[in-house]
């Protein structure tokens, strides 16, 4: 009931912010709906499905002093180095993971909604989407990618003005909280073009085919990359696809329909969405998403981890398609379903 009032609020700031768009109103609101985001998650205590786990890691990790006089300690643990250093920061300052859990939860919030304004007229509909599709799995159980994630969002601003310097440093620090965010640098060249709409469908269309008939093809290259990378890789590689928790096929669900009836719907609006300034990357972003989410049915659990990194550009795409409609009534509508697709 808790997050149900949550997700009413958000949704009434959003109302709001479809009607008084002006960029202070735009800024009051995004910092009400910030606020409640940065609270839920960071406020949290022995909630989550990552609160076992962290606290143990954060127990384990060594205080900044220690690393600081022995840094060859950094490059012996398992965890990047980003999220160990700031652990142990906050160890350092004498925090607990509780504090961890705020912090990590602040900045998250923080770069997402700094940048969302350049991205979307509609930011606190941006905000409500985030909280109905990624916020429970990222900020409450993926903490360390939530980091990561939220930088790469934060850095798709420095495509558009091609300021390649800035988007690559912060992608090589999305890197030290989350290694898989490295798929974001050749990225930088192609998600700023314009693609058809027959291409899209083609090849979202086809990955559809191929989860539906369950054609297994991603599964051995998988395991045969992951053992060039090294043994950690391999081990884990091993993991995904043999243990019984994580070994299971993507089948046909409501998310099938889903992402395939949402996806359909905001190729109908591709010509106009490619007109607006952030348009075609989050619309490629989202297409990526499709691509792992359909042709990577066999690694269901890698597949939804790598996902997370295109599936956040969904957040400004849908708000993206109320700015086409002029009046507040054909906007409301337009919430009302993309309310209901987040809920």
């Amino acid at each position: 009931m808790f997050y149900l009032i949550c997700f009413i609020i958000l949704l009434i700031l959003a109302v709001l912010n479809i009607q008084l768009h002006d960029k202070l109103s735009s800024q009051l609101l995004s910092i009400l709906a910030a606020i409640i985001l940065v609270c839920i998650a960071g406020l949290r205590y022995e909630t989550g499905g990552d609160w076992d786990t962290y606290t143990i890691l954060f127990n384990s990790f060594p205080s900044l002093s220690r690393l600081l006089g022995h840094p060859s300690e950094l490059m012996d643990v398992s965890v990047e180095e980003g999220f160990v250093l700031l652990n142990a920061l906050i160890k350092s300052l004498g925090g607990s993971v509780q504090h961890l859990f705020f912090v990590v939860t602040t900045i998250n919030i923080l770069l997402i909604t700094c940048v969302l304004p350049k991205y979307t007229k509609y930011p606190v509909v941006a905000l409500m989407c985030y909280y109905g599709i990624l916020y429970f799995n990222l900020e409450m159980i993926y903490i360390r990618q939530a980091t990561a994630v939220a930088l790469c969002f934060f850095a798709i601003q420095f495509i558009k003005s091609k300021k390649i310097v800035w988007y690559m440093l912060i992608i090589v620090l999305a890197c030290t909280f989350h290694r898989v965010a490295a798929l974001m640098i050749p990225l930088y060249f192609v998600l700023d073009r314009q693609f058809s709409v027959w291409l899209h469908l083609a090849i979202v269309g086809v990955g559809a085919i191929v989860m539906i008939i369950g054609i297994p093809w991603i599964q051995s290259i998988f395991v045969t990359v992951a053992g060039w990378l090294g043994e950690n890789y391999a081990d884990k590689a091993q993991m995904y696809t043999e243990n019984a928790l994580f070994a299971v096929n993507r089948g046909f669900s409501i998310g099938f329909l889903l992402n395939l009836g949402i996806f359909i719907i905001v190729m109908f609006f591709k010509q106009k969405i490619d007109e607006l300034p952030f348009g075609t990357i989050m619309l490629n972003m989202f297409t990526l998403n499709l691509i792992l989410y359909y042709y990577c049915f066999e690694l269901v659990e890698v597949s939804n981890r790598v996902r997370l990194f295109f599936l956040i550009g969904i957040i400004a795409l849908l708000p993206m398609v109320l700015e086409l409609w002029s009046s507040f009534l054909e906007r409301l509508i337009g919430l009302v379903v993309i309310t209901l697709y987040c809920f």
